[in-house]
């Protein structure tokens, strides 16, 4: 009997050292997973307060024919310190000296804050491609410091024969700001034309009323007073 005893002692105790062993590995595990999740969790936070720096070859907003060269920063934060290189370095037709003027490509940008857009006329589009030695894909290498440290470098390619595709006509609100500044001056110049009309109207109204019409009017000869006869 005792030695019944004992044995089942020595079973509970080595299930229970079991449990015991298999709640410290899920403790542990879920530890891990919780340091994980805090430490994804602040690397999002960190990302969000990071400054996205982009650059960009493209058409200009009013005049697509304009091919505009853009930096701007679509971050939360202000990014500073912002470099931005192309390999090859940048060639424009109708600005030659365009890589030796615009000084971002040369030196870095000392901050940038959310929302700034710089841009600078880099060419026009038929001009690109009418020079079939000038470099159509260009690598841009954007770096740039934010409030948590250095920002991840970013490197992609800009080709611009995708701009040989792309809708060459100006956005609908400057469609529509040149027609309502035609429709403007039409209506101006019926304006204009009918005030000249109704000028030219009067003129010749005052020109057909005869002069003696237009005479100070003499006044008319006195009543004489009637004389009644004897006989009434």
């Amino acid at each position: 009997m005792g030695t019944t005893v004992a044995v089942v002692s020595a079973i509970a105790a080595v299930l229970a050292a079991l449990f015991a062993g298999s709640q410290a590995i899920a403790a542990r595990q879920q530890a891990r997973h919780s340091e994980a999740q805090l430490e994804l969790a602040e690397r999002v936070r960190k990302d969000q307060a990071q400054p996205y720096v982009y650059a960009d070859i493209r058409p200009d907003e009013h005049d697509p024919q304009k091919i505009m060269f853009v930096v701007q920063n679509l971050g939360a934060t202000v990014a500073r310190h912002v470099r931005v290189s192309f390999d090859p370095p940048l060639t424009s037709v109708a600005r030659p000296a365009f890589g030796e003027e615009v000084e971002v490509l040369h030196r870095p940008i000392s901050a940038l804050p959310p929302g700034r857009k710089l841009q600078w006329f880099f060419d026009l589009g038929f001009r690109i491609f009418q020079e079939p030695e000038t470099p159509k894909r260009y690598t841009a290498t954007i770096t740039a410091d934010g409030p948590f440290g250095a920002v991840d470098e970013l490197t992609y390619v800009i080709d611009l024969n995708e701009l040989r595709q792309a809708d060459a006509a100006p956005p609908v609100p400057k469609r529509i700001a040149d027609e309502l500044q035609k429709a403007r001056g039409a209506l101006e110049k019926v304006a204009s034309y009918q005030s000249q009309i109704a000028a030219n109207s009067q003129h010749e109204r005052a020109q057909a009323v005869p002069a003696q019409s237009r005479a100070r009017p003499r006044p008319w000869p006195a009543a004489r007073p009637r004389h009644r006869s004897a006989g009434r």
